[in-house]
C-alpha cells in the first residue's frame, strides 16, 4: 500500500511537471537523525540515531524546484516504569509496572517546492515547504505485554539546509526539518525535528 502511494505520487510530478531537460532532475539519499517534541517526547523521546531519505527534485527555475521527498525515521525509549496505557492513547484500562520500551515509526510521502539562495553551482541555502501524508506506527512493550497502533496522518514539514557543489554533477547537502503529522486515531498530533546529511545527483 506505501509503494502504490509513493509512486502514485512520482506519477504525478512526473505527469503534471511541464518538460525540461533531464539535468534539470536531481535525486539524492540522506541519512538522518530524529528527536522528538513535545506530547511525541513524552512517548518516545531522546535523539535517535536510525533514519534514511530518498528524494527527487526538479529544477523549473534558476533559485525554485519542486519534487518528492519519503524517509524513514524511528524513536525509541527504554526504560522501567509504571506505564497507563490510557494516558499513552492507546484506551486499553491497564495499568502495568515493569521493563517498557516504546518506538515510534514514521513513514513520511511527500511532495515540495524548495527555494535556493545565489546562483547554480555555487554554494548555496535552500528554504522548503513539504506537505503530504504521514504513515506512523506506535508500539509500547511493558513486560510480556504489547500494544501497537498505526495510522495514516496529513502532515507538513518545513526544512532549511545548506548545499554545496561536489563535483561530478553530484551536490553534498545537511540541514533539519520540523516535522508536524495531524492527530488520527486518537494520537494527538506527532512533532519531532529531523537532522540530515546527504548526496544528490544530476
Amino acid at each position: 500500500m506505501k509503494i502504490r502511494v509513493l509512486l502514485a505520487m512520482i506519477m504525478v510530478l512526473a505527469v503534471g511537471s511541464p518538460a525540461y531537460a533531464q539535468g534539470d532532475w536531481w535525486f539524492g539519499f540522506a541519512y538522518e537523525t530524529s528527536l522528538a517534541s513535545g506530547n511525541t517526547a513524552d512517548f518516545a523521546g531522546g535523539l535517535s540515531w536510525r533514519g534514511a531519505s530518498f528524494g527527487g527534485r526538479n529544477m523549473v527555475k534558476e533559485n525554485v524546484s519542486v519534487g518528492f521527498w519519503t524517509a524513514w525515521h524511528v524513536m525509541d525509549e527504554i526504560g522501567v516504569e509504571t506505564i497507563d496505557f490510557d494516558d499513552e492513547g492507546f484506551d486499553l484500562g491497564a495499568t502495568v509496572t515493569g521493563d517498557f520500551f516504546r518506538y515510534v515509526n514514521s513513514f513520511p510521502i511527500m511532495m515540495n517546492v524548495h527555494w535556493y539562495s545565489g546562483l547554480p553551482g555555487n554554494t548555496r541555502i535552500s528554504a522548503g515547504l513539504n506537505g503530504g501524508v504521514y504513515y506512523i506506527e506506535r508500539r509500547a512493550e511493558v513486560g510480556i505485554f504489547a500494544v501497537t497502533r498505526d495510522n495514516w496522518h496529513f502532515g507538513l514539514a518545513p526544512e532549511l539546509s545548506v548545499i554545496m557543489p561536489m563535483g561530478w554533477r553530484s551536490r553534498g547537502f545537511l540541514g533539519a526539518r520540523y516535522n508536524w503529522a495531524a492527530s488520527a486515531g486518537g494520537s494527538g498530533s506527532i512533532t519531532y525535528w529531523n537532522f540530515f546529511v546527504g548526496v544528490a545527483w544530476m
